[in-house]
């Protein structure tokens, strides 16, 4: 590849090789390094590139990290207020970590996407500390955000909205992933959610970019040198425990892809539904052995007092499957099952009976109707000792509804043909389902009451035709 071929930073102004690279930090001291970082620069576009720090006007902290501290700043070229985040002074001496500072510049600039901050600028302080410029995000964090609902849990509507929250999220990883990149450090205090609907995937600092295979082609212009990881070396866990991978636990650096992002992503659903992440302990190392483990508590064994949409905790714990087989393959799998929560029917319970189970009987109070999913189920009624069959009922089939809807005891009996699974509606969720649709729940309702007195009327019909 020629020198005019490799990927660049500003404008093509600054090779990202040169600036990343041990080499070049190694020519000098953390004081001398501002000062040769134009130079270099210089020499290979002919312009210098490199921010100003005095262009910044520090307004104060807004937050700290294990690396570095963001600042709300204001930019007196643009006249707007702006972040800066900037290398913390007492790491600044370390090659490998203004590296590794600069490189998460260099991966949140390349990673375009409305989900993900953008990056303005990037420079060094007069004392050689690393910094670099920011969209300022107003608004909180999703970790703070969800804490409101700590006590009381969420109404449906403040579900579906955290929901079409969490979509945009996955949005952003999925571009990331696609450009080779692995955030490995995904949790709700990392998001931030703008006051107009603005959500935004921030802090990739400890981000992975996995080198292209030949199976997975991927558009990017990473180059060769920020393939892999600086600073992690095989058994050494980076990361936030309480929402990591087994294989990110155990610090298998060759296991972690993108369904390492993915468990992460469910453990944010996971934080959603319960208010907590998947793994609690008072201490980092307990944390760390639980996240090894992989094993977590199911969300209905956690929330107490309140109901949780079923399809909803089964999503969440497919992407927290402790072997990486086993949860989704793709961000855009997981965001298909939550379109699809989304679309209804996300609070209907999944459920199995065996060939031969007597799922519905005559005459019993009604608790839940079903929609069959997959097998096949017999419909009978028994009138004057004798087992007159009505129908057979197939996928996509609905039994029990009209009982559901009436509160009146069940019409006939249903049993299973072969293994049979269904969706389970009761009135409780269907509720939930119709809540935001009034005037549909008492169109339905209406329906259901007279196909009701028709089915009764056939009935009658059918067996006094039987008898004749």
């Amino acid at each position: 590849m020629s020198d005019d071929d490799k990927p660049t930073l500003v404008d093509d102004a600054f090779e990202l090789t040169e600036l990343t690279s041990s080499s070049f930090l190694s020519r000098a001291s953390a004081e001398e390094r501002r000062p040769l970082v134009p130079q270099v620069a210089a020499q290979q576009r002919g312009r210098r590139v490199m921010a100003e720090p005095t262009r910044y006007h520090d307004r104060g902290r807004i937050a700290i990290g294990g690396m570095g501290a963001v600042h709300r700043s204001y930019d007196e070229v643009l006249q707007r207020q702006v972040a800066v985040k900037n290398l913390q002074r007492q790491l600044a001496d370390s090659d490998a970590i203004t590296r590794r500072f600069l490189q998460e510049v260099v991966i949140t600039a390349q990673l375009d996407h409305p989900n993900i901050v953008p990056v303005y600028d990037v420079g060094f302080h007069d004392d050689g500390t690393a910094f670099f410029v920011m969209k300022l995000v107003r608004g909180e964090n999703l970790a703070a955000s969800l804490r409101l609902y700590q006590e009381r849990g969420m109404t449906h509507r403040e579900l579906e909205r955290y929901l079409r929250i969490f979509l945009k999220v996955c949005e952003a990883v999925e571009f990331a992933h696609s450009r080779g990149v692995i955030h490995r450090d995904l949790k709700p205090s990392n998001i931030m959610v703008g006051p107009h609907g603005e959500v935004y995937v921030m802090d990739w600092g400890i981000a992975l970019v996995r080198p292209p295979t030949a199976g997975k082609p991927r558009a990017s212009d990473f180059s060769q040198a920020l393939w892999g990881d600086t600073l992690q070396e095989e058994g050494m866990v980076i990361g936030t425990a309480a929402y990591m991978a087994p294989e990110q636990a155990r610090g298998d650096i060759d296991d972690i892809d993108e369904r390492t992002d993915i468990f992460a992503l469910g453990g944010i659903l996971y934080h959603i539904l319960t208010n907590r992440p998947p793994y609690s302990g008072p201490e980092r190392a307990m944390q760390i052995l639980m996240a090894g483990l992989g094993e977590v508590l199911p969300p209905a064994e956690v929330v107490t007092g309140r109901r949780l949409p079923p399809r909803l905790c089964h999503i969440a714990m497919k992407a927290l499957a402790r072997q990486r087989e086993d949860r989704y393959q793709s961000v855009g799998a997981l965001m298909e099952d939550i379109e699809g929560f989304l679309r209804g029917g996300g609070w209907f319970e999944a459920v199995h009976f065996p060939a031969g189970t007597l799922i519905v009987r005559e005459g019993d109070e009604p608790d839940a109707a079903y929609i069959i999913e997959q097998g096949h189920c017999e419909v009978y009624k028994v009138f004057n000792g004798k087992r007159v069959i009505l129908r057979e009922l197939g996928p996509g089939d609905v039994f029990g509804e009209t009982s559901i809807f009436t509160g009146m005891p069940r019409t006939a009996s249903v049993i299973a043909i072969d293994d049979v699974r269904a969706a389970s509606i009761t009135r409780e969720s269907l509720d939930i389902e119709l809540a935001e649709k009034g005037w549909l729940a008492a169109f339905v309702r209406g329906l259901a009451e007279r196909f009701r007195t028709t089915e009764l009327s056939s009935i009658e019909l059918r067996v006094d035709s039987d008898e004749d």
